[in-house]
């Protein structure tokens, strides 16, 4: 018997995907599954529930208990969300949540199946370490990640700590350095603190930057993020590269829906309020992701009642950067 187990559990290893399938309802939040013997399936994943009748996804979930002396295992899953009020049936599959699972099964993007480590994921799979939107801090890279632009390059020391360096200042002489912590991430919220600081030595003079980003899932394609940045002692005349730019020049508070497409794409749109000249705006734009290459393109503004089309009124924002 301990051979046959044995050998059963190297094969399902070589498996490209792990699989499972539902036996019970042990409530309307937690279900009994049989399991494939793999390694994939320990306490604490996630997992994905694709239906049976047409293998679209229905919900997530977690493993909360596996029992691995029998063949196959046995498991408790906790299910923590039902796609579209789909319906959850007997004999549904269960697949561990992974890179390969959302490649071969090409699973549709939902915010709740961001991936993060360090292992090499494409990034339209990941959450977004820079929003693009109004130069947006988004989350933290992943350990030995670089985000690269024109504008600025960034570097993740851990998974849950980086650092920056933004090129348009150094432009106008600043010599910088920036850095970005991951304070919470859960299925609930996630909290990333930054700060950049930025010091022209010809004529003594600094700037200093700080903010958090929040984000609060709204459902499996939508989540907002809630980002606050507050900027000291800006150089509106002097700095010249700064201000064509627009960068640097005032405080503001950000609150940006993020919509997943399908292909994993975003949808990015808010509104923004300039502390200090009291104003209301937003944005809307939409950024195309590859395995690296990010390009955003969209429509902004910094004060809604400005109706001309220029840097003062409504503008076209655009950017891009590679994350590898």
């Amino acid at each position: 018997m301990k051979l046959i187990a044995s050998l059963a559990f190297i094969l399902c290893s070589f498996h490209v995907l792990a699989e499972g399938r539902i036996i019970a309802f042990r409530n309307t939040k937690s279900i009994a599954a049989e399991l494939d013997p793999h390694p994939k399936f320990q306490v604490g994943r996630r997992v994905i529930f694709l239906s049976r009748k047409d293998g679209k996804v229905v919900a997530f979930g977690r493993i909360k208990k596996v029992n691995q002396e029998l063949i196959p295992y046995t498991a408790q899953i906790d299910i923590e969300e039902i796609v579209d009020n789909s319906l959850v049936d007997y004999d549904d599959e269960i697949f561990p949540l992974s890179y390969n699972l959302l490649r071969f099964k090409k699973i549709p993007g939902f915010t709740s199946l961001t991936l993060g480590g360090s292992d090499k994921i494409p990034s339209q799979y990941k959450e977004l370490a820079y929003l693009g939107v109004f130069t947006a801090e988004g989350h933290t890279l992943d350990k030995n990640e670089v985000l690269a632009s024109p504008f600025q390059i960034q570097y993740g020391i851990s998974n849950n700590f980086g650092i920056k360096h933004v090129n348009a200042l150094l432009l106008d002489g600043y010599l910088n350095l920036g850095a970005k912590l991951r304070v919470v991430r859960n299925k609930y919220s996630k909290i990333s603190a930054n700060t950049l600081v930025a010091y022209k030595t010809d004529r003594q003079d600094w700037i200093w930057q700080t903010g958090l980003i929040l984000t609060l899932p709204r459902n499996g394609k939508y989540q907002n993020h809630i980002a606050a940045s507050f900027t000291i002692d800006p150089q509106f005349d002097e700095a010249k590269a700064t201000k064509d730019l627009n960068l640097f020049q005032s405080s503001d508070i950000r609150n940006i829906t993020e919509y997943i497409t399908d292909s994993w794409n975003r949808v990015l749109f808010g509104m923004l309020y300039e502390v200090e000249l009291q104003s209301f705006g937003g944005t809307v734009s939409y950024m195309w992701i590859w395995d690296t290459f990010h390009v955003s393109l969209g429509l902004a503004t910094r004060d809604f009642t400005q109706l001309n089309f220029d840097r003062n009124g409504y503008y076209y924002v655009y950017d891009f950067f590679w994350r590898f």
